[in-house]
């Protein structure tokens, strides 16, 4: 079975979905990790527009502490701010911060350590923050600790809610529903969960499986517990056990030891309706599937719930029997639009392989055709690739899919020739060319692909503007050797990633540019509005000696952007490693109004609030060349 559907509810107003959406937050807070639990990551504010931002200026920052070690480079939390009070995660034990949000004053700060658990934790980062929860009087942060613990705070002072679990603490490894040891098991969360009604629910993040030790691993059900108690109130498997729907997808009892299938990116919430969308991974491993055939149902679906039960509404499978580790990487955006004159409710899904798939919120059926394609078949020993695999027919692409000859750096006939020849070792081919043998008998090294494992897009998301029906989407095309071994020292899997790097043509990029832009879509009608490069040409290209005198296009750079939509802008930054600039663009067009810059990269995305009557603009920064401590800058304007 492919999808699975529902018969459709009665169709609700915008009007009301979006005021459900956003909860009972006032205009000017951010209270929920994309703003609303539609995942749109866009405000309505609009004090800070075209006339006046090229007057922001750095009204307060705070940094963590440099004595602490690792010191903290790359922040990728994004704040909430809620009745006046900025709460955010920081650094590899991710304390919670909460500050004064007109002065950056810090209230308090909370901190666990995981001890042996943070070791084999597979995010080992600051995470990507907090979520916020109240009921009467009662206000509580949860936070899902490295070593996969969920945490209940009290908002006001900090401390463990001591009713909650075991004094503030629930241990989510044991409720996993199979034996795990809580010391060595290999599963986290960066994200933060989501909390609705008394339900908070997480999808768990798993080792990438480039390599994995074994077939054999933790599989990443989503739990749900009791936002008072803590006590679990359901369980999802992403691997469905013998009697769910999709366990026939699994060929050889898989089932039964595949682990991963979790869900690392943010969820997102019909709160209407009370649904709950996980954006669901791989499953072990990313690049191999000889071991699990069939097409392996959870992984790499978007899986509608209902958030009270736990019980499945609908799935679509993005990518069957996935090879490519293009498991979803985005929270689904919730958006209501007009198609064809008739408004529609839809759920929009960005992935890594540079699609868009626009599904009815309500049934899961594609909103324009999607086409089950054949493609490439694979020769690896034991792997048995899905015949075909579902092509959105609209929208169109957002970034460069599949590597074949076109796609070679062609600044000159000297340089085409030489990539050309640097290519020659691997093998080309469309979206969905599987990986291929490091030794091929045909003597090939391995298969070119992009977009790889970290974009096309990636968890930075990006914006939808609910004013417009225009979805804004931040990737970069990055290529990848898709390349396999068997490695018995390593894993007991028969093959695993060993990949190597692409090669380069006298230190250029082997893919000619844009290598990475920004993209506006239409969701009303499918169409691109428009698509720019994300940022300036690299000095390393410009500079090159073989490219003297030949005047180049913007080419954009080697990260992927982030994004904030506000009612008035759009604010960019290029991403981790990028250049640390922040910029902000024109909606309609892409045309960049006002630049700014920064101490480091824009390392997360982008947030803005309303505090004593002015406008905020917040953002990490850090994570360039000569890799500054991570730093939360707040513009306002003066």
């Amino acid at each position: 079975m492919r999808v699975g559907f529902i018969s459709c509810f009665f169709l609700l107003s915008s009007g009301v979905l979006a005021a459900q959406s956003a909860g009972t937050q006032a205009d000017g807070e951010w209270r929920v990790h994309h703003r609303d639990y539609a995942g749109t990551h866009y405000s309505p504010l609009a004090q800070i527009d075209k006339s006046n931002v090229s007057q922001l200026k750095v009204s307060w920052r705070w940094a963590p502490d440099t004595a602490e070690r690792p010191v903290d480079v790359r922040n990728i939390s994004t704040p909430l701010m809620v009745k006046g009070t900025l709460y955010f995660t920081s650094g590899v034990n991710r304390s919670v911060i909460a500050v004064d949000a007109g002065t950056g004053a810090q209230k308090w700060r909370w901190n666990w350590d995981d001890g042996a658990r943070r070791g084999v934790s597979p995010r080992r980062n600051s995470g990507r923050g907090v979520s916020y929860w109240e009921q009467g009087n009662e206000a509580r942060i949860f936070v899902v600790t490295p070593g996969f613990r969920l945490a209940a705070l009290d908002a006001n002072t900090g401390k463990p809610v001591a009713t909650f679990g075991d004094s503030g603490l629930v241990d989510l490894k044991l409720l996993l529903g199979v034996p795990v040891n809580p010391d060595s098991a290999a599963i986290g969360s960066s994200s933060p969960p989501v909390v609705w009604g008394n339900t908070v629910a997480v999808g768990p993040a798993l080792e990438v499986g480039l390599q994995p030790k074994s077939r054999r691993n933790v599989p990443g059900r989503i739990v749900a517990v009791d936002a008072r108690t803590g006590k679990l109130k359901w369980r999802f498997n992403t691997i469905p056990v013998k009697g769910e729907t999709g366990n026939d997808t699994w060929k050889t009892d898989a089932w039964t030891y595949t682990g991963n299938a979790g869900a690392w990116a943010p969820l997102s919430l019909d709160a209407k309706r009370g649904w709950l969308f996980l954006p669901v991974e791989a499953a072990t491993g990313d690049y191999f599937g000889g071991h699990r055939p069939g097409d392996n149902l959870f992984s790499s679906s978007l899986v509608a719930l209902d958030m009270r039960t736990g019980q499945r509404k609908w799935h679509y499978q993005i990518v069957h029997h996935d090879i490519w580790d293009t498991d979803i990487p985005t929270a689904p955006i919730l958006a209501d639009v007009r198609i064809n004159g008739r408004p529609r409710e839809i759920v929009a899904q960005i992935t890594k392989q540079g699609f868009v798939y626009v599904l009815d919120r309500v049934t899961g059926k594609p909103v324009w055709p999607i086409e089950e394609r054949a493609v490439p078949k694979s020769d690896v020993p034991g792997e048995q690739a899905s015949p075909t695999q579902p092509f959105p027919t609209r929208p169109a692409p957002f970034d460069r899919q599949g590597f074949l000859a076109e796609d070679l750096l062609d600044f000159t006939p000297e340089l085409r020739a030489k990539a050309i020849e640097a290519a020659r070792p691997y093998r080309l081919g469309p979206l969905f060319t599987p990986p291929s043998l490091a030794s091929a008998p045909d003597g090939t090294k391995g298969t070119l692909s992009t977009p790889s494992g970290v974009g096309g897009a990636n968890w930075e998301h990006g914006a939808f503007d609910p004013e417009t029906g225009t979805l804004y989407v931040g990737s970069f095309s990055n290529p990848v050797v898709l390349a396999l071994a068997n490695v018995p020292a390593k894993s007991d899997m028969d093959f695993i990633m060993v990949g190597g790097p692409v090669p380069d043509v006298e230190g250029l990029p082997l893919m000619k540019p844009p290598w990475n832009r920004i993209t506006a879509i239409d969701l009303n009608t499918g169409d691109h509005r428009w698509m720019k490069p994300a940022a300036d040409t690299p000095d390393r290209v410009k500079n090159h000696p073989m490219l003297k005198g030949i005047e180049l296009p913007r080419t954009g750079g080697f990260t992927r952007p982030v994004i904030l939509a506000t009612k008035t802008l759009l604010f960019t930054g290029e991403g981790s490693g990028g250049a640390p600039i922040l910029r902000a663009q024109d909606k309609a067009t892409g045309e960049t109004l006002w630049s700014m810059p920064l101490p480091g990269a824009v390392t997360a995305q982008p947030m803005t609030y309303m505090h004593n009557g002015k406008q905020h603009l917040a953002l990490w920064t850090g994570a360039t060349r000569n890799r500054p401590p991570s730093e939360l800058l707040v513009l306002t304007l003066p």
